[in-house]
């Protein structure tokens, strides 16, 4: 496979691949993020068969990543009702397919190298270690969130392309327990009773209807992936605790 081209439409990170018929595909979870589907799956289950398939694509993983052809991609845009279908497809119809079929590629006008791209994403890199570790995170977990963050956006594994498989915990002799772990060890405390009482030790709030650690608290707890994801891709996260915060329980009020 070869014209493996990435640019931006609105914003929006969107992948054209010439098959060797030197016909156009798009990566199925970019065109579903902008139509406004819940993910790929959702957009793709409404195509024939013969309008989707999987390809091995550089910087898509090894099992390979759903793209759909020029058919299926307007019927994708048919079913959507996103108000950005329309322009979007216009655009695709009015720019990129013409020049495809002219030239045999896209040079895409936001296209960039994939040196320049690497070091766009190395620098967004800092500032999003230093949001991870305000959520709680200790420095290790912190670059992976960064990194997964990163790739999200713009599909480029950093710790991959630097040889790192893994990163350890900082501190291996720590043990991390859920809410619910933790009241097992607190009196069989209910998981709804142990979030009430870390809320009365000050060490975590609620905000937007989701308990978040306080400034004290996250020194006392760490994010851990939960290997799901949201519908938008988004890994889903979970805070556990340190059982260093049981006797700073002492004192609270047993919740019910």
């Amino acid at each position: 496979m070869s014209n493996i081209v990435p640019f931006n439409f609105d914003g929006h990170r969107v992948t054209v691949i010439s098959d060797e018929s030197g016909e156009p595909l798009f990566v199925a979870k970019e065109v579903a993020s902008i139509l406004g589907y819940s993910d790929a799956e959702a957009m793709t289950r409404r195509l024939d068969e013969d309008e989707k398939q999987n390809r091995q694509i550089v910087g898509f993983g090894p099992r390979g990543v759903t793209v759909i052809n020029e058919s299926g991609l307007y019927s994708a845009i048919l079913a959507s009702q996103k108000t950005e279908a329309g322009p979007f497809k216009k655009w695709v119809t009015k720019e990129v397919l013409p020049s495809i079929r002219k030239t045999g590629s896209y040079t895409a006008k936001n296209a960039v190298g994939p040196l320049k791209a690497t070091a766009e994403a190395a620098k967004a890199f800092p500032a999003l270690a230093r949001v991870a570790r305000m959520l709680g995170c200790d420095k290790n977990a912190a670059a992976i969130a960064a990194n997964q963050a990163i790739f999200g956006l713009t599909n480029i594994n950093l710790m991959k392309q630097l040889g790192t498989t893994h990163l350890e915990a900082e501190k291996q002799d720590t043990l991390w327990f859920t809410p619910t772990e933790l009241g097992q060890r607190f009196h069989n405390t209910s998981a709804r009773g142990m979030n009430l009482l870390l809320a009365e030790a000050g060490l975590q709030a609620k905000i937007n209807d989701k308990w978040e650690p306080t400034q004290v608290g996250r020194e006392f707890c760490r994010l851990f992936d939960t290997s799901k994801k949201h519908g938008s891709g988004v890994p889903v996260m979970q805070v556990k605790w340190s059982i260093n915060v049981l006797p700073m329980l002492g004192e609270s009020k047993e919740a019910a």
